[in-house]
């Protein structure tokens, strides 16, 4: 998986999204690559739109921004239309976004499977799995070694499982389309 990868995330402040992006440059850390992890906000960052994005490298990575997302997260229909151009893959909460239709957008029902799993702060590491069933940007070896680095074991647990439901869920979604 050792690539150059750019991911962006895009939802509203609370929902993690900075949380989700640092935990991506762990596993890409866990993985010996380089990397880069980013976040914008407003004033009003609980509520407000806010991005995160990593970008991952075998080389060195020499332009610190997410310009060329190889997938995009949308967790909250604040961000609007800001992605509907996009040609890469969109990956949705279907669970609480008005539908999309574009061919590009995969609705993944990110909040309602955190709230089932009966860990609700986890929809954005639900997200971050079908990111990976779709993308693959580090080995799932550098994303369990990560979660056991960062959580006590039954947080980690918790959190691996809610990738890998992400995981699942991506690949039954793209299946059915």
């Amino acid at each position: 998986m050792a690539r150059h990868s750019e991911i962006l995330m895009a939802g509203t402040g609370g929902q993690g999204l900075i949380f989700v992006a640092s935990f991506l440059a762990e596993c890409a850390i866990a993985q010996d690559l380089n990397v880069v992890q980013t976040q914008t906000y407003g004033i009003a960052q609980r509520g407000g739109f806010i991005s995160a994005g990593a970008i991952i490298s075998p080389e060195e990575i020499l332009f610190q921004q997410v310009t060329a997302p190889n997938v995009i997260v949308a967790l909250h229909d604040v961000v609007g239309n800001r992605y509907d151009d996009a040609t890469v893959p969109v990956v949705y909460d279907s669970s609480i976004m008005t539908e999309r239709t574009f061919d590009n957008w995969l609705g993944i029902p990110c909040t309602s499977t955190a709230q089932e799993m009966g860990a609700p702060k986890s929809a954005n590491l639900v997200a971050l799995g079908a990111v990976y069933q779709i993308y693959p940007f580090v080995d799932f070896d550098s994303i369990v070694k990560a979660a056991n680095k960062k959580f006590a074991p039954k947080i980690a647990e918790m959190n691996i499982e809610a990738v890998k439901k992400g995981i699942a869920l991506a690949e039954a979604a793209s299946q059915t389309r």
